[in-house]
């Protein structure tokens, strides 16, 4: 069954939150004395997710397992949400960029690590094969809705380098395993300045180094719920999700200050478990 409708609508409520997670103007780097800190938690008070978190594995069943907990929403200490990315909209001058030139994402336990990740404009990226099975890399620019690279990594240890032309335009990344893995997702966050930030284990973020100002914060967090599954002899071809979550909250900092911004991620009508 193909669904190829759903795709496209799908696709376009990507696009459109992926849009947001893109600088509007260029980005110019300046010598930040005495800036503010910008810290904060991202918490989901949702009830017992197992229900909407399920996935089956159907392929590689001896080394994958045959079920898996989604990726798409891990909750930790004091219902902490990891892997939501937090970001100043629309900033034009600050600190220069400190984060690595050269992330990698690893295949690893029938799995992507890290699960959402962010990289600097620019980047090499580096694809790692951690299993011992076939891997096949295929990652789409969200915004354009194309094809960025489509690799397959059959060896383990296999490493296979990404030009840095590739991941010349700030955006959302998406990356899925075409081997008969469709649990397998990832977003890598192509960013033009160093004001993102991703949530650790257990919720937090921290956003240094800010110039005094108003700043439009946002959060964004890729969504959770299956809505639907296109299938291929009786197994799972594609999964299909919700619109991303987006949420924007207005922030004034001084100079030196810490200020704490919270959100509280509250699950669409059917997604809460109850």
């Amino acid at each position: 069954m193909i669904l190829r409708p759903v795709f496209l609508r799908l696709t376009a409520l990507l696009i459109v939150a992926a849009s947001s997670l893109q600088a509007q103007s260029p980005y110019q780097e300046i010598d930040v004395r005495d800036g503010a800190r910008i810290i904060g938690t991202i918490r989901c008070e949702s009830a017992d997710l197992k229900s909407i978190l399920a996935m089956d594995r159907t392929k590689d069943t001896d080394f994958c397992g045959t079920t898996k907990t989604s990726s798409r929403l891990m909750v930790g200490r004091n219902k902490g949400v990891r892997y939501a990315v937090v970001f100043l909209e629309g900033i034009v001058r600050g600190k220069k960029e400190t984060g690595t030139m050269r992330p990698v994402l690893d295949q690893k336990g029938c799995d992507y690590d890290p699960h959402v990740m962010i990289a600097p404009l620019g980047s090499q990226l580096e694809i790692v094969n951690s299993d011992p099975i076939l891997h096949n890399v295929h990652a789409y620019a969200v915004t354009e809705a194309r094809t960025l690279f489509n690799i397959a990594q059959p060896i383990k240890g296999q490493r296979t380098s990404i030009k840095q032309m590739q991941m010349n335009k700030p955006g959302l990344v998406s990356a899925v395993c075409d081997a008969g893995h469709p649990w397998m997702s990832a977003f890598v966050v192509v960013v033009e300045h160093p004001y993102y930030a991703l949530t650790d284990a257990n919720g937090n973020f921290t956003l240094e180094d800010v110039p005094a100002g108003t700043y439009q914060i946002k959060m964004w967090h890729e969504g959770v719920q299956v809505t639907s599954v296109e299938y291929e002899h009786e197994k799972p071809k594609k999964y299909y999700f919700e619109e991303p979550y987006v949420m924007v909250k207005e922030v004034t900092v001084t100079s030196g200050e810490t200020k704490k911004v919270d959100f509280l991620l509250e699950l669409r009508k059917g997604n809460s478990g109850k």
